[in-house]
């Protein structure tokens, strides 16, 4: 069964306002391949949003959207706490089945 989380800091893009680039550990059951993950990163007190998929994962043990522009982007991040919610997506090749999962973790980004 798979499991993930945020890494505590984000890094910020101080010329963009994104947030760059969403990623932190992820544990993946025996037979399990990661088949798709969405990050979304959202700030409070800015009402900056973001929001990054990633489909390819060579990192074991970690989800990283290095290098992947974020699919959508509302307002301008600074830094501070944010809020990271991910979703993921598993192949489990022994018992044939997609499974599904998601994380929420309080993120400073820096």
């Amino acid at each position: 069964m798979a499991a993930g989380n945020w890494d505590q800091y984000q890094a910020l893009n101080n010329g963009t306002g994104q947030v760059e680039w969403p990623q932190g550990p992820m544990t993946l059951g025996k037979n399990e391949r990661a088949t798709w993950l969405e990050a979304w990163v959202m700030q409070e007190s800015t009402g900056a949003s973001q929001r990054t998929v990633q489909r390819v994962f060579g990192t074991p043990m970690r989800w990283n959207t290095v290098g992947i522009p974020p699919g959508w982007i509302q307002g301008t991040f600074e830094a501070g706490p944010a809020l990271g919610v991910a979703l993921l997506t598993s192949r489990d090749s022994a018992k044939k089945t997609d499974d599904f999962y998601w994380w929420i973790d309080v993120v400073e980004v820096i």
